[in-house]
């Protein structure tokens, strides 16, 4: 296995420069830094205890920066520099006393991801395009939202603030002068011990008891990106 791994790696370090061609210096360049910037709206998808507690599919957006200065080949490494937003929201009807009378009303919950995060970044340039590997670590500020009654003043807000990890890949290919597209995914864990009941008793019954924390909503979630890049 270590034989194959260092043969590849030979190989990969004998390979030709990528051609410059459609004006795309910077992905060409085996010199000095390559510097790329991405802006990408995200698909999130909750793997672990945020599903327990809302919807498991959000939309979202992210930055990030690289600066790779290191050339080994074809092979390219530096750091990286991210930061984004994911959004979860459901639509539910609830129930509740107005008036003398029981109403129903349609209110939002909602789960937010915020990170930031840092670390190193590999890029491994392959003809027309580059595959790219990245590990930050940052801290992810969530909140969580959802509403327990027909009144704005029956609702459940929690927030917590937690180190996170961010691992993930994506495909690039750049197009003309420098800029193009890439396709990427990432798992982000958020160390977050923040406890919630899952399905609290909306009934209003004194009589019920309120079950115990369950669960942890701020956990694991699933990113999925296509995204603008610019190289330089």
């Amino acid at each position: 296995m270590l034989g194959t791994t260092l043969a590849l790696a030979s190989m990969l370090a004998m390979a030709p420069a990528a051609p410059a061609k459609r004006d795309n210096d910077a992905h060409a360049r085996r010199r000095g830094p390559v510097f790329s910037v991405v802006a990408a709206p995200r698909l999130g998808v909750l793997l672990a205890g945020g599903a327990n507690v809302i919807q498991p599919v959000g939309f979202g957006a992210g930055f990030s920066f690289r600066v790779h200065a290191l050339h080994i080949g074809p092979i390219r490494l530096g750091g990286a520099v991210d930061l984004g937003h994911t959004r979860f929201i459901e639509r539910r009807f609830v129930e509740g006393q107005a008036d003398g009378r029981t109403q129903r009303a349609e209110r939002f919950a909602a789960l937010g991801h915020t990170d930031f995060g840092a670390g190193p970044s590999l890029q491994i340039a392959l003809g027309p395009l580059f595959v790219q590997g990245d590990l930050t670590v940052g801290v992810g500020i969530s909140t969580f939202t959802r509403p327990l009654g027909i009144l704005t003043v029956y609702e459940e807000k929690h927030t917590d603030t937690s180190a996170m990890l961010r691992a993930g890949g994506l495909i690039g290919v750049p197009i003309r002068n420098n800029q193009g597209i890439t396709l990427g995914t990432s798992v982000q864990r958020y160390f977050s011990t923040y406890q919630l009941v899952a399905v609290p008793d909306t009934s209003g019954d004194p009589a019920v008891l309120e079950p115990e924390a369950d669960t942890n909503p701020f956990d694991l979630v699933l990113d999925v990106s296509v995204g603008y890049l610019f190289q330089f």
